[in-house]
């Protein structure tokens, strides 16, 4: 029943992800500057609307890829029922506050906000992914159960900031999006894991190359394409990894 439960509130954030980037981009398409503002614009309109929830932006013509972008959603959708069941779990089994659990449920709208957003519009919002950095340690000092972010990746994702937007741009062409960069190093400093950095480097640049690979329908795919959302698939994974280590899911929820 609780997978259920779950499963039912990760379509429920799916859809309402999907309308308020889609709203963004139409906003931004209008002349608006993407900024703060026109960011929250978006989110309260969409929350104002629920019945445009269902529209869906604009899918691909050939077969093959539409095909692509449904296994896409449903292994997000996947993803967002684990991210809610172990919440769900971190309250009611592990016996910590419920700001935790709210916290998933948070974590599982932005990083699906993120991945539309970025398909639609090519940018990443410093107003969703900069909070991703600072929250843990608010959860963790407010809650007693830490969410086990190490605090050696924090300093290392501001160390690399720092690196990259100082000094790259003096040496050499950047060579990934300011916007990409930024989601990479919040990911990280919210990660449980202090070798995550290099895991999120891997498992995103593999699943880019596999899906553009079937995208394309070629072995080496051309072009330029949204890397949040591989980012977010990555950092997902890395977490159900290190759920099922140091976590026992019972088979039926309840």
């Amino acid at each position: 029943m609780l997978y259920l439960l779950c499963a039912m509130g990760a379509a429920v954030f799916m859809v309402f992800a999907q309308s308020w980037a889609s709203c963004y981009a139409f906003i931004l398409q209008q002349g608006a500057t993407p900024n703060r503002g026109s960011l929250w614009c978006a989110a309260w309109k969409t929350l104002r609307h629920p019945i445009y929830w269902t529209r869906l932006g604009d899918w691909p013509h050939s077969v093959w890829q539409r095909v692509c972008a449904v296994l896409s959603v449903i292994a997000g959708l996947l993803l967002a029922t684990v991210f809610l069941h172990k919440g769900w779990q971190q309250v009611t089994h592990g016996h910590v506050s419920i700001v935790v659990g709210l916290w998933y449920g948070g974590l599982t709208v932005m990083l699906l906000f993120l991945a539309w957003c970025d398909v639609y519009t090519r940018l990443l919002p410093d107003a969703v992914t900069m909070p991703l950095i600072l929250l843990p340690w608010c959860i963790g000092a407010y809650s007693a159960a830490a969410l086990r972010t190490p605090d050696m990746a924090w300093w290392w994702a501001v160390i690399a900031y720092v690196v990259y937007h100082y000094g790259l741009p003096t040496i050499r062409k950047q060579c990934i999006g300011a916007g990409d960069l930024k989601l990479y190093l919040a990911l990280w400093a919210a990660s449980p894991q202090h070798n995550a950095g290099i895991w999120l480097v891997m498992i995103s640049t593999l699943a880019c190359w596999v899906i553009q690979a079937g995208w394309q329908r070629r072995c080496l795919p051309r072009g330029a394409c949204a890397f949040g959302p591989y980012l977010c698939l990555a950092y997902s994974v890395i977490n159900v990894w290190e759920s099922s280590l140091n976590m026992e899911f019972p088979p039926y929820g309840f």
